[in-house]
């Protein structure tokens, strides 16, 4: 059964690493988000609309937990953090 056990700890561990490796790289690409204008003007009708990327909210959300948790934050979510 101790086998058994550490066999099963060993592949969730592995995919642990997998998924934070993952999250890191997707990081990057949410980056982008934070470049757009965040006010825009409407061509038609001239109104006003906010242009918020919803990913960056769940980037900061993610990157809070995962930093409380002790994992390594890539610079680009950091960055989302401090902003």
């Amino acid at each position: 059964i101790i086998k058994m056990y550490n066999k099963v700890a060993k592949t969730i561990v592995r995919y642990e690493v997998w998924l934070h490796n993952t999250w890191c790289q997707s990081s990057d690409q949410a980056k982008t988000g934070l470049l757009a204008t965040l006010i825009v003007r409407h061509p038609d009708n001239g109104k006003f609309y906010v242009n918020f990327d919803p990913k960056i909210f769940e980037l900061i959300r993610e990157a809070k937990c995962l930093e409380r948790m002790g994992f390594s934050i890539p610079e680009s979510a950091r960055i989302a953090l401090m902003q």
